[in-house]
């Protein structure tokens, strides 16, 4: 429909990107998980995010997680973490909101703030889409100086 005759090509253009090209290019460390309380398995994470933990690859994100997200989880706020996202999901909501700390490749870790949203996926069934932000990152480049010049 998008190559018919009558359509804008502002609208053609939109169709030039692929995954690949979003992924690998967008501002921001994302991940995309299972949904599921007791098989929590890692499907994809972009490059933004390796280099944010310290991967070099997905293989070695997989390899060093066991494939599954609470391994990325500090030890001490594992259950809180899992139990603060499912309570905001079973509450209705479809996003969640939480701050942890981080476990990067190399066994330190950052604090983060993990926006995800749950979704029903075709294939996989319902899947975690996470947004990551690196919250030194933000308290550096979004600190009350910056606020108080743009109000």
């Amino acid at each position: 429909m998008a190559y018919n005759e009558g359509l804008q090509s502002d609208v053609r253009k939109q169709l030039g990107f692929v995954l690949n090209d979003i992924s690998e290019n967008l501002p921001g460390a994302f991940m995309i998980y299972r949904a599921d309380k007791e098989d929590d398995e890692i499907f994809y994470a972009n490059k933004e995010f390796l280099d944010m933990a310290g991967y070099e690859n997905l293989d070695e994100l997989f390899k060093s997680t066991k494939k599954s997200f609470r391994n990325l989880i500090h030890e001490d706020q594992r259950e809180a973490v899992e139990a603060s996202i499912w309570n905001q999901i079973e509450s209705g909501s479809v996003n969640d909101y939480i701050h942890y700390q981080l476990r990067k490749q190399d066994g330190t870790y950052i604090p983060v703030l993990d926006q995800g949203r749950i979704v029903e996926s075709v294939r996989f069934g319902k899947v975690f889409y996470v947004l990551f932000m690196d919250w030194q990152a933000i308290q550096v480049n979004y600190s009350t100086k910056f606020v108080e010049k743009a109000t």
